[in-house]
Parts: structure tokens; sequence; C-alpha cells
């Protein structure tokens, strides 16, 4: 059978947001994007539009050597995830057809907070980084989780059977190994 390698990034960033949850979670990783063509990305992911500022905020594609130029030492965790052929072209249809109409996505900030007090909060083509690529996932057949996707923060991922660690330290290792 057939199979597919996805990659899912969790990252800490230097940006207020992300000093703010990982103050109020202590977790490792405050953010979680997907990248369906290897590690060099692009990666997708809920987060700002634009570099400096916090919002707006919405469906977003992540290039490592332009997203991240500025950021100083972000701590990252890289893992790949195979999934099966039919999974895999779910997932691309999925991501390809969102990313089409991204304008219509926006960032659950609602749904992030809701989240941290382990409260479900959907709302229609709202969503937060991890909740994104949890949902996204599970949709198309790649993982089972044990919760709601609306309740999957970043360091979840580490916990997802099938994950392999692929880099972990500072996402400039990253940059440096895969990314033109």
């Amino acid at each position: 059978m057939e199979e597919h390698i996805v990659y899912i990034l969790l990252t800490r960033s230097g940006t207020c947001f992300s000093r703010i949850i990982h103050l109020a979670t202590g977790d490792a990783y405050t953010h979680a994007s997907l990248s369906l063509d290897g590690p060099a990305g692009p990666f997708y992911s809920f987060g700002r539009k634009y570099p400096r500022l916090a919002l707006p905020a919405g469906l977003v594609q992540e290039e490592l050597s332009r997203s991240w130029r500025s950021a100083g030492q972000v701590p990252c965790c890289l893992y790949a995830l195979t999934v099966s052929a039919p999974a895999y072209r779910l997932l691309r249809r999925r991501l390809e057809s969102m990313y089409a109409m991204r304008s219509s996505y926006h960032y659950s900030l609602l749904g992030a907070l809701a989240c941290h007090f382990d409260l479900i909060f959907l709302r229609q083509r709202y969503y937060f980084c991890s909740q994104f690529v949890a949902a996204l996932l599970q949709e198309c057949g790649a993982v089972e989780l044990p919760k709601d996707p609306s309740l999957w923060r970043p360091m979840d991922f580490c916990g997802i059977k099938g994950l392999r660690v692929v880099h972990q330290g500072d996402l400039n290792g990253v940059m440096a190994r895969w990314a033109a």
C-alpha cells in the first residue's frame, strides 16, 4: 500500500501572543503547522497575516526561510507522520480548497481561550493553529484523536501514536538542513 509522509512543526516564537500562551500553559510549544510537501514546507496554519501585527489572523502559508527569518531563536520540534495514500489525497484536497478560500477563514481567539479552559467552542470557518492541524488530520483519516480538535493544544501532538521526531531544537536547524 502506498504511503506518504506529512510533517507537523511545533514552535514557540518570541511574539507577545506566544509568550502569553507559554506563561498560561507552561507548554514548550505554542504553535502548530502542517506541511504536505516535506520539511522545507510550505507549512500551513492559523496565525498572523502580517509579521508585525497580531491581528488580523487567519489561514496562512508559512515559508521557513521567509516567515521565521527574523524570529531569532525559536524552539521547535518537527514530526513526520506516515499516512495512507487516500488520507494524503484527502488532506491535500481539503488543504488546497481551504487555502483557495483563505479570506473566508479566521483565527478563533475565543476558541483558543476556551481550549485553555477545556471547553469546546466551535464556529464555522474559525480555527486556532493546533485545532486546524488536528481537525484536518482527523477529518481526512490520518489520525484518531482522543479528544475534540477544538481542545487540542500544540503539545498534544507529542502524544500521537506514529509520529516520529525528525528534528528537535532550534528552528534554525530545520532551516539549515531543509530550507533553500
